[in-house]
């Protein structure tokens, strides 16, 4: 299993009133990595000052907190409500990452240790459910990696299989799976393998797991009976992109397991591009690939920027024609 290891550690004091965040402390501790003391984990004044040249030092870091909002977000597309759940950020460096947007170099991996109270607000919003209800879990954060921080993915599978008539449903770029595999899930959680073409995660998904590590998990969480989808996201038009698809996708069908095939849920996501990623990347990653073309892309709101209607249309169609070709029995999910 391809752990996060982090250089060093930063930590809220009410860390401590919780046993992960204890085990945690004490388990790095014996490692040997420094743990620093503060007031907040939105709030690390000697992290904040750093220049944006800091970025891959900063991605190595964690930070251990508790978690304060626990509001379900109502949401239609992966899931009926999305999740402020146990971890936000991430140790990868995705060119395209959304989440340098909102929290700018504050991207590092943190981990909230308060999952029994996370928890349990889900099981107040199950109580009073009379059909089938999804939760995202996953929506600021990559949980397969923070799993192998903390652990937590076969208590959370576990925690759902109680749950009637709530399923809980993540998205990953990561294939630890293995620790998964033996669990009395009761089909009550379901897996999206993100994926793109191997040349676009090895210039662009810097930090995450192979094209060919990913069929690999999604094949082994299939054999262990949990519900797999295909995430094809961020979809990034490269000038040789459709090429790139067209060898994914045929990876994709002679990868995947022809059970597998017959029952993934497709999801399609188009690549939303920020100013934060426009100055941040060069300076952090310098050498790197530049995602924005002004020749193919809008502005998106404030400070952010997507493909052109019409551009997006041909891509769109080019990408459901693959998908009739190469799984022709997958559902859509959804395009945005």
């Amino acid at each position: 299993m391809r752990q996060f290891m982090p250089r060093k550690i930063y930590y809220e004091p009410e860390v401590r009133k919780y046993p992960l965040g204890c085990s945690l402390l004490e388990k790095y501790e014996a490692m040997g990595i420094d743990a620093e003391e503060i007031e907040n984990h939105n709030r690390i004044p000697q992290l904040r000052k750093l220049p944006d040249t800091e970025l891959v030092r900063l991605k190595k870091y964690l930070i251990l907190g508790v978690r304060k909002s626990l509001r379900l977000i109502p949401n239609k597309l992966s899931a009926d409500f999305i999740v402020p759940f146990t971890s936000s950020g991430c140790s990868a460096m995705c060119l395209y990452c959304y989440l340098l947007c909102t929290f700018f170099k504050g991207s590092y991996l943190r981990v909230f240790v308060n999952r029994e109270e996370i928890m349990k607000t889900i099981c107040r919003k199950a109580a009073h459910l009379t059909s089938s209800t999804v939760f995202e879990l996953g929506s600021n954060s990559d949980l397969i990696l923070e799993n192998t921080v903390t652990g937590n993915l076969p208590w959370v599978v576990e925690q759902f299989a109680r749950l009637p008539n709530a399923t809980a449903t993540l998205a990953t770029k990561f294939h630890m799976v293995d620790d998964l595999l033996d669990l009395n899930h009761q089909g009550h959680t379901q897996f999206r393998i993100s994926v793109n073409p191997q040349e676009i995660i090895r210039q662009v998904e810097i930090g995450t797991s192979t094209l060919k590590e990913r069929i690999t998990a999604a094949n082994k969480l299939y054999q262990a009976g949990y519900r797999v989808g295909i995430n094809i996201a961020p979809v990034i038009l490269l000038e040789e992109w459709k090429d790139l698809y067209t060898g994914m996708f045929r990876t994709l069908n002679q990868g995947l397991e022809e059970g597998l095939k017959q029952q993934a849920f497709v999801e399609i996501i188009f690549m939303t591009y920020g100013q934060a990623n426009r100055i941040i990347n060069p300076a952090a990653l310098p050498g790197t690939i530049d995602l924005f073309d002004k020749q193919l892309m809008r502005p998106k709101g404030r400070g952010k920027y997507c493909y052109r209607p019409e551009v997006r249309e041909k891509a769109e169609g080019f990408i459901l024609e693959q998908i009739r070709c190469h799984l022709p029995r997958a559902s859509i999910s959804y395009i945005v």
